[in-house]
């Protein structure tokens, strides 16, 4: 049997375990560490774990931690993991996220699991698999998901669904293309449906119909034009 000294310690450990899950950050200035719960003036609300943050007029600086769940509405995350939740808008340097849906903002880096992107700038990073349903990619790595609309500056796309936009330069490394325009960039393999081809180098895949920059529809592939 535990003797009372040691089941005391233990009381005390679970209570401070408790405060710190009860906890709320919603006075201005920077936290460590911290576990519990952030409601800030501008909006944002969401269950946080070993946290590193500042809260000012400015929104959230993030530094570190985990994002369980919640609203951010707008400030820096500059690294961290995000679980689950809403993205309004804001700047996110690097970390990972999980899972959720992203509204607006800008992306620089990082690695993205799952989710949902509304809108907003993609300047480099990782994305594994999700939807994206409008805005800018400027580079970095595709892996995965439907892409419904948007511009494409350049990058490595590896597969997934392309349901319509507008495709500027890059390598197409595998998936299908069911719309949209090709601009310029490497074609390496996949399934081509339809839409305009207007420049650049056809490897190998299959092409099912596509018009050329000419208005001309072809039911062969770039290659043999």
């Amino acid at each position: 049997m535990l003797d009372n000294k040691r089941i005391a310690i233990e009381l005390n450990r679970i209570a401070k375990n408790l405060v710190a899950y009860d906890d709320v950050a919603n006075t201005e200035g920077e936290y460590k560490n911290f576990t519990g719960t952030i409601k800030w003036d501008d909006g944002s609300h969401g269950q946080v774990r070993n946290a590193t943050f500042k809260l000012s007029s400015r929104g959230i600086v993030w530094y570190g931690g985990v994002w369980e769940n919640g609203t951010w509405w707008g400030g820096i995350w500059e690294k961290g993991t995000w679980k689950d939740g809403v993205w309004e808008n804001g700047t996110w340097v690097t970390g990972v996220w999980e899972n959720g849906i992203w509204g607006r903002g800008t992306w620089m880096s990082g690695t993205w699991v799952d989710g949902i992107w509304g809108s907003g700038t993609w300047d480099g990073g990782t994305w594994g698999n999700g939807i994206w349903e409008g805005g800018t990619w400027e580079y970095g790595t595709w892996k995965g998901g439907n892409w419904k609309r948007g511009t494409w500056e350049g990058g490595n796309w590896k597969r997934g669904t392309w349901e319509s936009g507008t495709w500027k330069d890059g390598t197409w490394r595998g998936g299908t293309w069911e719309n949209g325009v090709w601009k310029y960039g490497v074609w390496k393999d996949g399934l081509w449906k339809r839409g305009l081809w207007e420049a650049g180098t056809w490897e190998r895949g299959k092409w099912i119909s596509g018009m050329d920059k000419r208005d001309l529809e072809h039911s062969t592939s770039p290659d043999n034009w």
